[in-house]
């Protein structure tokens, strides 16, 4: 099973009731995500139920989250894909020296959109010439088109990318990340089924909470 719908997709309910409510409404598996409230129950609950899962960024156990990076760009989490820094944060300014020196294989860096670390088309060809396993949010890479940050080229080329671990799909207008549903005019939805088919785990990210 490679299609995986986030748990954060249903914000704000208990880990255990919003995850049994995805797996009813047809998920075929989860990416474990920061953001719903602890239940006692959840741990034992999945343990059991045996559906796939992989965790994301400051996924945790016995916490709402996890930190991420330290300020010297260590990463701490321990998750199959992360999201890079923030631009300015203690973190960045150590973190592409640690990159291009792959500290971080083993875990995907998901791509980001402007005032991230891999927000900008040119920081996506630098994370490809230095080998970085991807995490690519298409949802992101829109943002990234509508802001002039990102070019075909480079699009073409991250589509094409040896190094892609997951795929994450969502919906917005452009202008920010909003988590929107799916629909046949999403962005980048051709690509993320070709790749689904290719066996690579696909994330729907979309907020169904609201």
């Amino acid at each position: 099973v490679v299609l995986h719908v986030a748990l954060s997709a249903l914000q704000g309910r208990p880990r255990t009731d919003a995850a049994r409510e995805l797996l009813v409404a047809g998920a075929p598996a989860l990416q474990l995500t920061p953001g719903n409230p602890l239940d006692d129950a959840f741990r034992d609950w999945l343990d059991h139920s045996g559906v796939a899962w992989r965790a994301h960024h400051g996924w945790s156990w016995q916490a709402m989250r996890r930190p991420v990076w330290t300020e010297g760009g260590h990463l701490v989490a321990r998750a199959q894909s992360v999201h890079p820094p923030r631009v300015g944060e203690a973190a960045s300014r150590r973190w592409w020296e640690r990159a291009e020196r792959g500290d971080y294989e083993g875990v995907a860096i998901e791509t980001m959109f402007p005032g991230w670390l891999l927000g900008t088309g040119d920081e996506l060809d630098r994370a490809m010439d230095c080998g970085l396993p991807l995490a690519v949010d298409v949802s992101h890479l829109h943002i990234q088109e509508c802001a002039g940050a990102l070019t075909t080229g480079t699009k073409r080329r991250l589509f094409d990318y040896s190094r892609i671990e997951e795929v994450h799909v969502s919906t917005n207008d452009g202008t920010r990340d909003q988590h929107r549903a799916v629909t046949r005019e999403t962005p980048g939805l051709g690509w993320a089924r070709a790749k689904l088919r290719a066996d690579c785990p696909v994330i729907v990210e979309a907020y169904w909470h609201r």
